[in-house]
């Protein structure tokens, strides 16, 4: 496979306009991270506003950690009284948290009655004022040591506090447990969230070191992994279509999909886990395309060893990449079966001893003598690929996590991991409005509603992020999904069977999960349904010269259903009129 300079100008300007709209309003770079973490229950420190004020409301910026504090309030710092009891709970992490107050004070005391909390800044708003908060005079604390930072930590970074929270400026759905743990795992801290494998939010936390702890560092590797997705996807179909115009298809209506904008816009662990399930699959379809009767044993095994690898470093993402790997060896099965069958064809022109021709006698003696030694050593070579590589690859990114624990990382607590994520998904029980099943997740039954923010916008005026999947490719991609197993067997396009592999062996295996599952589990099979999609494109053009306007009317739908649902997909401040009559088409589309 050769590029060409069509094929870079395809692939720069689809990343290069996709990368501009993904990286737009990601998330504020800056974010409170001076923090004052107490060490046991009594301690506490008093603020003094200069004089007094009728409060409305307390803003919180939490840290990492649970627990409970009071605050209580006076016109001399003797005399407390109006306590409030305040929780910082798991959704409390990173994110601004308004508590109103209502009461007349100079002076503002905080007492832990509950350790394990962390705060990193706090602001004071006067009733009836300026969305701006009120002036500190001073921070006294008391003799306590605390475990980490001090109370005037509280107060030293008041320039970064909004006006309002939202998803710019504070964590939402399930970002409140990936970018903690990607945190705890830099910090020594034992992770809270145990319930996947960590090296995905091991790469959230490298956007983390390099750009600090606030929004847009805990969301950019995964959206820098979703960029790369359009260039992979690109050589991807290149490779099984060999027309660039089909690769750039691919590349585009990917680009062009909602859950693909979505899932790697959000600071969870799924986009690593795509991403790698897309490259052991390109590489495992390098391999099937190879024979290792007619290029070099060692030559065949190179392509081996990148599937395996990803899928290592894709199982230690996430667990759902195993699921993958069926697909992978029913793809090492059929490139296996098929050199059998050249050995046994070779072996049965040898026995009957009519051929003339002397350069085929030396091919089919060179096909069965080489046969078997070929297939163990690729066998053998598939166990380190694998089995130890991936073993290795998976172990080693507990070590962070397990590090901070009291006994270290150990074997024993390596095991107990593999078996306290198992039990969780394994007896999950617990129910969600927006659960949907397998069969449901094609036609998008139940969108899954990760944002919804009204604090600070006028009146009718709605910020949302749902996932969801473009409808025309989702609606026409299952379809198109289908007539791919069954032309590709029709056809015998042996060469494209890794396209309804792919699919099948990540879609099957949630059929038979029976605990609650979401539409965004169906993410890791909709690269393969484009290609699919593509695929049945091609056909047409082979067929009908006019396809080509459908595929152009195609590309125009998505990319116009793709602009009118982007408010809802990015958070931007719309109409809640606009969402309600010309997005919500079903009623169990709820956002």
């Amino acid at each position: 496979m050769k590029f060409k300079r069509i094929d870079w100008i395809c692939i720069l300007v689809i990343t290069a306009v996709y990368a501009a709209v993904a990286l737009y309003n990601l998330g504020s770079t800056k974010s409170p991270e001076t923090l004052w973490e107490p060490a046991a229950s009594g301690e506490s420190f008093y603020v003094d506003l200069g004089q007094s004020k009728q409060l409305e409301r307390v803003n919180v910026f939490g840290g990492v950690g649970t627990g409970k504090f009071k605050l209580e309030f006076s016109e001399s710092p003797d005399v407390w009284s109006s306590p409030l009891d305040v929780s910082e709970d798991v959704g409390n992490v990173f994110i601004w948290k308004s508590q109103p107050l209502n009461v007349a004070a100079r002076y503002v005391k905080l007492t832990v009655t509950s350790p394990g909390f962390t705060l990193n800044e706090m602001a004071f708003y006067e009733q009836g004022g300026e969305r701006v908060p009120l002036p500190i005079a001073g921070v006294t604390p008391d003799n306590a040591v605390a475990k980490r930072g001090v109370p005037a930590n509280l107060f030293d970074e008041q320039s970064l506090i909004p006006e309002y929270s939202n998803f710019m400026n504070s964590t939402y759905f399930d970002e409140i447990y990936h970018a903690r743990t990607a945190y705890e795992y830099t910090h020594g801290i034992v992770p809270y969230e145990n319930t996947h494998p960590p090296l995905g939010k091991l790469l959230i936390a490298v956007g983390m070191e390099l750009f600090g702890v606030n929004p847009f560092g805990w969301r950019i590797i995964g959206t820098l992994f979703g960029i790369a997705m359009l260039p992979l996807i690109y050589v991807m179909a290149l490779r099984l279509f060999k027309k660039s115009k089909y690769a750039a298809l691919a590349a585009g209506l990917f680009a062009l999909d909602f859950m693909h904008f979505t899932q790697t816009r959000i600071s969870t662990i799924d986009v690593y886990g795509v991403f790698f399930i897309m490259l052991m699959f390109y590489f495992m379809q390098r391999y099937y395309t190879m024979n290792f009767f007619r290029q070099p044993l060692r030559k065949t095994l190179i392509p081996l060893f990148w599937s395996g690898l990803f899928f290592g470093i894709g199982v230690a993402s996430k667990w759902i990449v195993l699921y993958g790997g069926a697909g992978l060896a029913i793809m090492l099965a059929i490139s296996l079966f098929e050199r059998y069958r050249e050995y046994r064809a070779s072996g049965r022109l040898l026995a009957e001893g009519k051929i003339k021709d002397k350069e085929l006698l030396g091919t089919s003696r060179e096909v069965v003598n080489s046969f078997w030694k070929n297939t163990i050593i690729t066998l053998a070579s598939c166990v380190a690929f694998f089995v130890i590589i991936p073993v290795i690859i998976y172990s080693l990114s507990f070590v962070p996590g397990l590090s901070a624990s009291a006994e270290g990382f150990t074997i024993k607590g390596l095991i107990d991991s593999q078996k306290n994520m198992y039990n969780y998904h394994s007896q999950l029980v617990a129910t969600h409005p927006f659960a949907s099943s397998w069969w449901q997740w094609p036609f998008m039954k139940r969108p899954v509603w990760f944002f919804s923010g009204s604090e600070g916008l006028p009146e009718g005026q709605v910020s949302s992020i749902v996932t969801m999947g473009n409808p025309l490719i989702w609606w026409t991609g299952i379809f198109a999904m289908l007539a791919t197993l069954w032309l590709t067997l029709k056809r015998k396009d042996k060469n494209l069977y890794m396209i309804w592999i792919a699919f099948f062996s990540q879609y099957i295996p949630w059929m038979l999960v029976p605990r609650e599952t979401f539409i965004y589990h169906y993410f890791a099979m909709v690269p393969f349904m484009i290609l699919g999609i593509v695929y049945i494109m091609k056909l047409l053009d082979s067929k009908y010269p006019g396809a080509r306007y459908v595929r152009y009317t195609y590309v125009i739908v998505a990319l116009l259903l793709f602009v009118a649902f982007y408010p809802v997909l990015s958070g931007m401040q719309v109409s809640g009129d606009y969402v309600k009559n010309m997005l919500r088409w079903f009623p169990s589309w709820v956002f």
